[in-house]
């Protein structure tokens, strides 16, 4: 395997020398399950199925973070005054390759709500424009627009989209029949937290460009879960995590922005560059730990030892067989089709369990934590309470049983 170590020695050398070829290249032959459990940090006997909320970032890649800082510390004042920007340029072409997208168009934030606060904070909204989002908007998402439509005097509209029956086509069109001659912009999930639901995003995007809506795309857990040709998505924003599904450590992010809105954008933390246009802007937001954005091209390696189609087939094929697994285990049913599955899905949890309050899902989970040793996210929404399984390429249809037998071993009495 060709390793990306020149890009870190070299910050004028180019990215196309090191990278792996991630969307194809692979080992064929890395193991998953138990076996893959070794490149990461997770606790002896935790069943870790919430690899969505924050990440579990590969020993590899925290080598490469760790290599990087004391490279850093070696010069501090060289290395940021200096060496940093190209670095991060490079690093955005790299990224850039992998995401179907001009690393000039990106720039590296510490998570996506940090980006849509940007795009949002820089948008000149009046009295009287609308904005639409849905109902599964991530919850730090929903409140930032409530935040700028209600010192705008915009009015924002949540379109409900139902679950779990719910199909693509359905979802275009509940979000067409909610336009107006008065909707400015659109905030659509490209894969919902909540619901773990993959939105047809390029389809409405190109339906809002013939109306001449803005489109901005939280893709927190697009990247690395779902191929992401950006440039052909047709939106005007896409952020999403590196710190997810690629696997950089936490607190990288990225955003790429449509050339023609670029100069309107600016980042929520004004420093020295701002006036200098947008990638210098954010390129600079100050003193700060730069590794989780440079150790991005790290990360990409780490996937490609896999290969991405067999990583991606690996982890969606688990999600599907442990969604239907599950549900047939405790007597429930999954929430999202095959058609709409990347590697989360979720299953509902038996009535028993009570009314769907989220103080009664977080002591459910806290239960499974402390008790069993499993960590699965839970969440109560549409009169229901909702396991998402996130699964990577440490877990294996093991981890779905001991979950399936702990849901079973604290279920109510009826």
């Amino acid at each position: 395997m060709k390793t990306n170590t020149a890009w870190m020695g070299d910050a004028a050398s180019d990215p196309s020398e090191t990278d792996t070829g991630a969307k194809a290249f692979g080992s064929e032959t890395k193991p998953f399950g138990p076996d893959a459990r070794a490149d990461f940090m997770l606790e002896h006997g935790l069943t870790y199925l919430n690899h969505g909320a924050f990440g579990a970032c590969p020993r590899p890649v925290m080598g490469a973070a760790h290599a990087l800082r004391e490279r850093i510390e070696g010069q501090p004042s060289r290395f940021l005054t200096t060496e940093l920007a190209p670095l991060l340029r490079q690093t955005a072409d790299r990224l850039g390759h992998y995401l179907g997208a001009r690393g000039e168009d990106i720039v590296f934030l510490d998570n996506a709500t940090t980006a849509i606060n940007a795009v949002l904070r820089s948008l000149v909204l009046f009295p009287g424009d609308d904005i639409l989002t849905t109902s599964q908007t991530y919850g730090a998402v929903m409140r930032t627009l409530e935040f700028v439509c209600d010192r705008a005097e915009a009015r924002l509209i949540p379109v409900h989209l139902d679950y779990p029956a719910i199909d693509a086509d359905s979802v275009v069109q509940t979000i067409l029949d909610a336009v107006t001659p008065r909707t400015r912009l659109l905030v659509i999930d490209h894969i919902t937290s909540k619901t773990a639901s993959i939105l047809p995003v390029a389809e409405i995007a190109a339906e809002c460009a013939e109306r001449g809506i803005l489109v901005l795309v939280d893709g927190a857990h697009g990247p690395g879960m779902v191929d992401t040709d950006i440039d052909a998505m047709g939106v005007t924003w896409y952020t999403g995590n590196c710190h997810k599904w690629i696997g950089a450590p936490r607190g990288a992010a990225f955003l790429w922005t449509t050339p023609d809105r670029q100069p309107f954008l600016r980042p929520t933390t004004i420093s020295h560059h701002v006036s200098e246009g947008y990638t210098p802007a954010f390129d600079w937001p100050g003193t700060k730990d730069f590794t989780p954005y440079l150790t991005v091209p790290a990360a990409l390696d780490y996937r490609a030892e896999y290969g991405e189609a067999r990583l991606t087939a690996y982890c969606r094929d688990l999600a599907i067989q442990a969604g239907a697994h599950l549900a047939s285990e405790i007597g429930t049913s999954v929430g999202v089709p095959p058609d709409m599955t990347g590697f989360m899905t979720t299953v509902k949890l038996p009535a028993a369990f009570g009314r769907a309050r989220q103080d009664t899902a977080n002591a459910i989970r806290l239960t499974l934590r402390t008790d069993h040793d499993v960590e699965v996210d839970i969440q109560a929404f549409e009169g229901s309470l909702w396991m998402r399984l996130s699964l990577y390429v440490y877990n294996d249809m093991e981890d779905v049983d001991r979950l399936a037998r702990a849901i079973n071993a604290i279920r109510p009495s009826s």
